[in-house]
């Protein structure tokens, strides 16, 4: 199926806005154009063979030279006294009698034995030799191609940036809603009236997805949009499979839950917008350089740098700051777990090497005479005290932990009793001794 085609049958498919699709890449009205380009060429005798050659040669430059409101303008030159050259079909006729195809010389070239009543088109190149001997070539219809090209890829830009402004107010919208309804409450009694536990579920779940950027070794990077989807449909599935919104405890939390799900849809109807745009303009410079050899698949997208759309996605910047402004508004265990024991640093003491182990997991290595730091190997342990516990992270942890830290604490007591008691003495199951 011609790309044409499939471009067409896709903007109607995802339902994309209207004000996107008439921003899209006016593709098919650049291959007819393109037909006009190579039309001139071969008027003027540069078929692709010859052009290609030309250029091999340094015979020929050609340059795509933007201007201040980045629209592109091609600029074919040739040397004068090109004699090489073979003629154009519709240039047959002027060939002198006695002379072979090949020696005949191209009307837009120079040709310092023919009169201006022969070669009225190489009348006119004439007066475009500079004082290199160089020969502009009118491109009219290239002129016309990349007019149409840069401006539409300076529209998408310009549709990229109003988009991206959208998603993040509504980032921080989102943001201020989730703040609410997941804030901590004070104390185990008072989380009846947050959803702070089922916002932990979903976001941890939604980390795991990695939906539209992944952290891995192999695979790491920007996902394309059909990666982005299988992603998403899988988070959507997974929470829905643990009935997470079916157990928010607030009404508004549903209601943040579908914006939080809309907002992922718009940005992968972006993402594939813009991946289905960017297909359009690199078969299209794709099909202008196999039928000109001109060469300029490497040359367009550095020449229109400073288009979104071109040389940087919507889609990274708009997922840090969703990291940022609502992921992050949740903290996850994983960030604040002891790197020894694994599960939640209580109580946290802080290291003159800065990093941080649970009061457990401190006592047990001083018991054991160990002086160095299991991450950075400093000779600190043995000089740590109660000065060492970080207070101000014993207070976020209660405050944003208040399960795992009472299942912490009750783990620390356990494991101080089977120390001092024999672990044959202690039953996990038993209540602690209330005289001790």
């Amino acid at each position: 199926m011609k790309f044409g085609h499939t471009f067409q049958e896709a903007l109607a498919k995802e339902r994309y806005p209207q004000h996107w699709v008439e921003k899209a890449i006016p593709y098919r009205q650049l291959k007819k154009i393109l037909g006009k380009v190579r039309e001139e060429l071969h008027k003027n005798g540069y078929d692709p063979d010859t052009l290609r050659q030309l250029l091999a040669d340094h015979k020929a430059e050609y340059h795509l030279e933007p201007d201040d409101a980045h629209l592109l303008h091609p600029k074919l030159i040739v040397r004068s006294g090109v004699r090489t050259l073979p003629a154009p079909e519709n240039a047959k006729e002027e060939v002198k009698e006695g002379e072979s195809v090949s020696e005949a010389i191209p009307p837009a070239v120079d040709s310092l034995n023919s009169s201006s009543s022969e070669h009225p088109q190489a009348s006119r190149s004439l007066q475009q030799v500079d004082e290199d001997g160089w020969i502009k070539i009118p491109m009219d219809a290239d002129e016309r191609f990349f007019n149409l090209l840069s401006s539409d890829v300076n529209e998408l830009d310009v549709l990229q940036t109003q988009e991206q402004q959208s998603m993040t107010l509504k980032i921080h919208d989102l943001g201020a809603e989730i703040s609410q309804v997941a804030k901590p409450r004070k104390g185990l009694v008072n989380l009846s009236k947050s959803d702070l536990y089922r916002w932990r579920e979903i976001f941890e779940i939604y980390l795991a997805a990695e939906v539209f950027f992944s952290t891995s070794e192999q695979h790491g990077g920007l996902r394309n949009s059909e990666k982005a989807r299988q992603q998403l449909i899988w988070f959507q599935e997974e929470v829905n499979k643990r009935q997470l919104p079916q157990r928010f405890k607030i009404e508004s939390s549903a209601i943040a839950y579908m914006h939080f799900l809309n907002l992922n849809a718009t940005l992968l109807q972006n993402l594939q917008f813009q991946e289905l745009n960017q297909t359009a303009v690199t078969k299209i410079i794709k099909k202008f350089d196999k039928r000109t050899s001109l060469g300029v698949k490497q040359v367009f997208p550095k020449l229109m740098y400073t288009a979104h759309f071109i040389s940087e996605s919507v889609s990274k910047d708009i997922c840090a700051q969703l990291s940022r402004e609502v992921i992050n508004l949740v903290p996850q265990v994983v960030d604040y777990s002891c790197t020894i024991c694994m599960s939640i640093c209580w109580i946290p003491v802080r290291l003159d090497c800065d990093h941080v182990f649970c009061i457990r997991c401190m006592i047990k290595m001083q018991n054991q005479n160990k002086r160095f730091c299991p991450l950075c190997r400093a000779d600190v342990i043995q000089r740590a005290n109660e000065n060492h516990i970080d207070d101000e992270m014993v207070r976020f942890l209660e405050r944003w932990f208040p399960k795992e830290t009472k299942e912490k604490q009750a783990w620390n007591e356990l494991e101080r009793r089977k120390e001092l008691l024999g672990e044959a003495l202690v039953r996990e199951d038993a209540p602690p001794c209330i005289v001790m």
